[in-house]
């Protein structure tokens, strides 16, 4: 069977290959692939990139890497006559390929893999801050394009617009692939007319060595995975660490990523108001007085991003709205006890008795579901086993592999 896996980005692999920078996201491609049992398939992967100028191929362990530059219709419509898969696997549904390979191929042998739901993220994006932050500011806004950034009003519309591309690739779909509840639900009002299949994804291998013990952890730390960006919440977790610092002085909060920039008092309101949310940020755990509360990791390795779990008491999860994400998932098989906000696809994930749940929006709600597993450390250690333990059922990579190959199967019998 030919099956052809259509990226938005370039795998580390294919990217090194060609002399470019491995992003970091996306390992959940990468893990998928090497589950895959050798000779079970012939695979090639279709990656857009705008790093790219013009098509190149490259063939490494088996595998046909393709590179496309991004926008480029024709060299897609090449690739799939070229390629003739039998199967094609898309990779995400906000971009502007995404409608094109439902145009170009048919639409009964194109499995839609849900990654986010970008819809649902450009309305949720701007929660939890103050209405001034959703106002236009033309001045700001072109400058932030003109340096590589967005306010956080463009971030929203950024997503509410691929929100829209995604529509119409749900609407066009047959086959969709996706993991959570509140997934199905959403391709339920928009896929009316496609088939929904469940598939977990497998986490990077790292994790699956589990290793947290409370003795090695530093007590009352905090660890958050992603903070730059408004849908993340970080916000949130700022907002309640004086209260959990008032009943635990020692309370601490890692965020991997980076600080926002600061260049001394001078500069600091030019740096906060072009900065817009990190700059926020500083200004509110100043104004509460928690800044040296505060400590940015910087980017993590997988191997980096193991250690501040297994560092932590307690991995917190404060976004606005997820579906599936990859730190929780990661975290759960670590065995850190977790504290997540049940929002979107989250709950379908760490279930009750595993961690604890909380309403972001509820005042009070986030420090509440901390405090209950700082207070009662045995009990948080008891459902951090149980999270373990189904993470280890859910994210078996074996399974996974197995369960996709199944579908392949059923979706082209005579490939």
């Amino acid at each position: 069977m030919k099956v052809m896996w259509i990226l938005d980005f370039l795998p580390p692999v294919f990217a090194r290959r060609l002399g470019l920078s491995a992003q970091a996201s996306g390992s959940w491609v990468g893990s998928l692939q090497a589950a895959l049992p050798a000779g079970a398939l012939e695979l090639t992967v279709c990656a857009f990139s705008p790093a790219l100028t013009a098509p190149c191929r490259q063939v490494m362990d088996g595998v046909t890497y393709l590179g496309l530059p991004a926008g480029d219709r024709p060299a897609l419509e090449q690739a799939l006559a070229d390629e003739a898969p039998d199967l094609v696997q898309l990779f995400g549904t906000e971009n502007d390929h995404a409608s094109w390979v439902l145009e170009l191929f048919d639409p009964e042998r194109v499995l839609v893999y849900i990654q986010g739901l970008a819809g649902p993220c450009g309305e949720h994006m701007a929660d939890g801050l103050p209405p001034r932050f959703l106002r236009r500011q033309p001045l700001k806004e072109a400058l932030a394009r003109r340096t590589g950034g967005l306010t956080v009003r463009g971030h929203r519309q950024r997503f509410l617009e691929r929100g829209e591309k995604e529509r119409r690739v749900l609407a066009a779909a047959r086959h969709i692939l996706g993991r959570t509840d509140w997934d199905r639900a959403y391709c339920a009002r928009f896929a009316p007319r496609a088939e929904y299949h469940h598939l977990p994804e497998i986490m990077r291998p790292v994790f699956y060595q589990g290793g947290w013990r409370r003795e090695s952890a530093r007590p009352h730390r905090l660890f958050v995975s992603q903070g730059n960006v408004p849908l993340k919440g970080l916000h949130r977790a700022i907002e309640a660490l004086p209260e959990l610092a008032a009943r635990w002085p020692d309370t601490q909060l890692f965020v991997a990523g980076w600080p926002p920039p600061d260049k001394g008092p001078l500069l600091r309101p030019l740096l906060h108001w072009l900065a817009e949310y990190t700059g926020y940020l500083d200004s509110l755990a100043r104004r509460l007085k928690v800044s040296d509360r505060i400590h940015y990791t910087g980017v993590l390795s997988a191997e980096e991003m193991r250690e501040q779990f297994l560092l932590a008491e307690t991995y917190l999860l404060c976004s606005s709205i997820e579906n599936s994400p990859n730190s929780l998932g990661e975290a759960m098989l670590t065995g850190v006890p977790c504290a997540a906000a049940a929002v979107g696809g989250v709950p379908s994930m760490l279930h009750p008795g595993e961690g604890e749940l909380f309403d972001p929006a509820a005042p009070g709600a986030l420090a509440r579901a901390v405090a209950a597993l700082w207070a009662d450390p045995a009990a948080a250690d008891g459902m951090a086993a149980a999270a373990r333990r189904r993470a280890l059922a859910v994210h078996d990579p074996k399974a996974v592999a197995d369960a996709l190959l199944d579908l392949y199967r059923r979706l082209c019998p005579g490939g």
